[in-house]
């Protein structure tokens, strides 16, 4: 049993912001107390808001349909957006941010009037751009900005180096504007460089590390883009951002950099004697469980001399170590021997990037950039636990045996014949031209020519008896089962329905217990004003009677009340491992459902490509957004059961299974 309402707690920590390794890491101040507008500075945001929307509402319907257009329009408007919520959430921290705020409208303002004409010339323009894209999260627009070399050739692909900020008291959408929009491009420029907003400070996790993805994405739609040839870079809370987002998917990068920031949660956020429920969910994000998939990526790690956050690449120099790899360490700088991994310290620097440690970087991408990432590299090894991360070079873990877990793969391309040994793995999806022949664990299958069709991949399932192969739709036949097994995707825990397509649905009929549904109501304000607050988007909620066939296709559904209020919580109740009266819940244990809840994530017996979750937003709230980044773990696993009282008690909690059962 855990009472929620003192757990958890530590101090707040200030992290930096660094431009990536070719600038100096500044020492960002905490939020003072933030000015007050005056009336008519008010006044003068507004008019020129409400002038901006009508631009907007002008072009509504004119703009083109195809994905240039839509940009074009997020383009325009990001910059309502930006003063919208500067204004929503008074977050003026000096006199200074009103005049921003005015200039991020009249740019909004003259990209309306230019588009009107037919005209984007910001699509074209070189240096720093500030754009926008809509999220496929909650539909809100979203910021990127872009820095475009003044030499950049437009029929030419071109590396990208993206760059994940540190932590800023102070930043919002108008603040980020002012930083990157209409600053003149390097003259060193290797190429495009990426700038993610990363909805504020969350170390790029959940709809944060969704923004990375959204934000490469939009720019590889607007630019030409080298797939192979795509830089990662980040210091301090950015640096924690690097460690995940370079370890947990490896094969995306040509080259990683991780400065400063955190590679493991307990010992950084003093976490005290952490359940194992608790240590479960920190393997999702912790970087130093996943720290031999540096062996598939080349990474260097950075930390000043005197910063405390020096032990993040500390972390994973020892668990490379404890794990065989032997190291060379030779002055400031520690390499390893049969992978490219780098520890390379800033001498007497704080929390900072020293000008040669900053060249040494700069020089270790560019070398690496210059060859490109290898899609069928000759040698993996990788580490995961849990289908969130699943991908290495050409091969892709589709099922594990079970979650939480360490599960493996070593493998070896030798000629014709590909070799992988996997531990912990149930399925597996192999590149069909990565070899002829592939000896799984031991046994032999054709790859090259093993089945009839199209598929890049091959697919294979382990049995009692060992792995089989299975047939030209095998993909599809993994799929068939998505319903009863967890899959990449859709394997939980609470919080990861909020990294894709969500819709909020709350009940409209009579509740069971009306001291639940005021719990499920007040629940429900909780998230959508963290949403707005620390996500930077307003939450796409419905009635149950107004849910659509097409809403059930294209969203998970997050649904609030209890089979009485929700009538899609009584639809999909029946094909769920709960069962809930207007006495007793039951599940793993029974309950009064007088003042006890039930909270859960599922495959939605409505449609098995989606979630459902039943009366959670994010496991963590307000406090853990204010603290450090590290505290943005899962607080609760797969399904809980919470007694209602002064503080909330969690009762009982778990994860399923690989079938979604509770046993």
């Amino acid at each position: 049993m855990r009472n929620r309402a003192g757990l958890w707690a530590v101090g707040i920590i200030g992290f930096g912001l660094v431009n990536g390794s070719m600038a100096r890491a500044q020492q960002v101040p905490k939020a003072a107390d933030p000015y007050q507008p005056t009336a008519a500075e008010t006044e003068a945001i507004t008019a020129r808001s409400a002038e901006l929307t009508k631009a907007i509402d002008a072009l509504q319907g004119k703009v083109s349909e195809g994905t240039s257009g839509r940009d074009a329009l997020a383009d325009i408007e990001i910059c309502r957006k930006a003063a919208a919520w500067i204004l929503r959430f008074g977050e003026f921290h000096e006199a200074k941010d009103v005049a921003r705020t005015l200039k991020t409208l009249e740019k909004g303002i003259g990209r309306a009037k230019a588009l009107a004409e037919g005209q984007a010339p910001w699509t074209q323009a070189t240096g720093g751009v500030v754009r926008g894209y809509r999220s496929k999260v909650d539909g809100s627009v979203q910021p990127y900005a872009v820095i475009v070399p003044t030499n950049l050739k437009t029929d030419e692909r071109t590396r990208l180096d993206v760059v994940l900020h540190g932590r800023d008291a102070r930043l919002t959408e108008v603040r980020f504007f002012d930083a990157h929009d209409g600053k003149p491009a390097p003259g060193d420029l290797p190429g495009l460089v990426l700038h993610v907003f990363g909805r504020t400070n969350n170390a790029y996790r959940w709809a944060g590390e969704t923004d990375v993805h959204e934000a490469i994405d939009a720019v590889k739609r607007n630019y030409l883009v080298d797939d192979r040839r795509v830089v990662l870079r980040g210091f301090s809370m950015g640096g924690a951002g690097a460690w995940h987002l370079g370890l947990h998917d490896p094969s995306r990068w040509s080259s990683v950099e991780a400065g400063a920031g955190f590679s493991e949660t307990i010992k950084y956020a003093k976490l005290h004697d952490p359940s194992e429920l608790i240590r479960k969910g920190l393997r999702i994000y912790d970087a130093v469980d996943a720290s031999i998939n540096a062996f598939n990526v080349p990474i260097v790690g950075y930390g000043g001399e005197n910063d405390p956050q020096n032990q993040a690449s500390k972390n994973i120099e020892d668990a490379l170590v404890a794990q065989g790899v032997a190291m060379k360490t030779e002055g400031l700088m520690t390499k390893a021997e049969g992978l490219d991994f780098t520890r390379l310290i800033g001498k007497g620097m704080g929390h900072a990037v020293d000008k040669d440690s900053a060249a040494w970087m700069k020089n270790f991408h560019d070398v690496r950039a210059t060859k490109g990432s290898d899609p069928y590299p000759r040698q993996i090894r990788f580490a995961t636990y849990t289908l969130k991360s699943n991908k290495v070079g050409w091969l892709s873990i589709e099922r594990l045996v079970e979650h939480y877990r360490k599960a493996t793969i070593e493998a070896e391309l030798d000629g014709d014949l590909a070799t992988v040994t996997t531990e912990n793995v149930a399925a597996l999806a192999v590149a069909r031209p990565a070899a002829e022949t592939i000896r799984l664990d031991g046994q032999e299958f054709p790859l090259r020519d093993a089945v009839q069709g199209l598929l890049p991949d091959v697919y294979f399932r382990k049995t009692p008896k060992g792995w089989e192969l299975l047939d030209h739709d095998g993909s599809l036949d993994l799929q068939r089962n998505t319903r009863t097994e967890k899959q990449p995707g859709l394997q939980g825990p609470i919080d990861d329905a909020f990294t894709g397509s969500f819709l909020i649905v709350r009940g409209t009929g009579t509740p069971n217990n009306p001291r639940v549904q005021d719990w499920s109501d007040a629940r429900l304000k909780r998230f959508a004003d963290d949403w707005a607050r620390y996500l930077r988007g307003d939450l796409r909620i419905k009635n149950d009677v107004d849910v659509t066939d097409q809403d059930i296709e294209g969203n998970h559904l997050i649904l609030f009340g209890d089979p009485g209020s929700n009538r899609l919580i009584a639809r999909v109740l029946p094909g769920l491992p709960l069962k809930w009266s207007t006495t007793e819940v039951e599940l793993s244990g029974k309950y009064p459902s007088t003042d006890h809840v039930p909270v859960l994530i599922n495959a939605n017996p409505l449609n098995p490509l989606r979630y459902v979750v039943i009366n959670s937003g994010h496991t963590f709230g307000a406090k853990e957004f204010a603290g450090t980044n590290a505290l943005l773990y899962p607080h609760l696993g797969d399904f809980a059961v919470i007694k209602i009282g002064e503080s909330d008690e969690v009762k009982g909690e778990g994860y399923f299974n690989e079938k979604w059962k509770t046993r």
